[in-house]
């Protein structure tokens, strides 16, 4: 029997426009960015600069996907239209989630002999929220 251990797999996170699971995802983005390091330093401190943590930029995160069935058409066909939003939930089997709100667009990806026809849903993100297991 093998060893178990604490780290989990990958395989089974999730991918949902609103209540409509995407699937066949094989690649996701960084959840998230490093938040940027705003100066505080004053007059007063001799030998120091001093940071706060200031806002993330997040501006855009990729999904890709293998095209099977109709998970290409039903993710484009769920674009919002200009100026509206939509809620994009990402489950991972820890039980982390995350919840952005933005808009996205969705593409065929470069293709190549011997390759499976992949495509791309590209959100801008609004907000993004983490949930942890309870």
């Amino acid at each position: 029997m093998p060893a178990e251990t604490d780290v989990f797999h990958t395989k089974g996170i999730t991918f949902k426009i609103g209540s409509t699971a995407i699937t066949n995802l094989y690649s996701t983005p960084d959840m998230g960015s490093d938040p940027e390091q705003v100066d505080v330093t004053s007059f007063d401190d001799t030998t120091n600069k001093h940071y706060i943590p200031g806002l993330q930029d997040v501006q855009k995160m990729n999904f890709d996907f293998w095209n099977k069935g109709s998970n290409f058409s039903t993710a484009a066909g769920l674009e919002p239209a200009n100026g509206q939003t939509a809620t994009y939930l990402i489950t991972y089997p820890s039980g982390v989630t995350y919840t952005i709100v933005g808009s996205h667009q969705t593409y065929a990806l470069a293709a190549g002999i011997n390759e499976g026809e992949k495509f791309r849903i590209s959100i801008s993100v609004s907000s993004i929220t983490r949930g942890l297991p309870s």
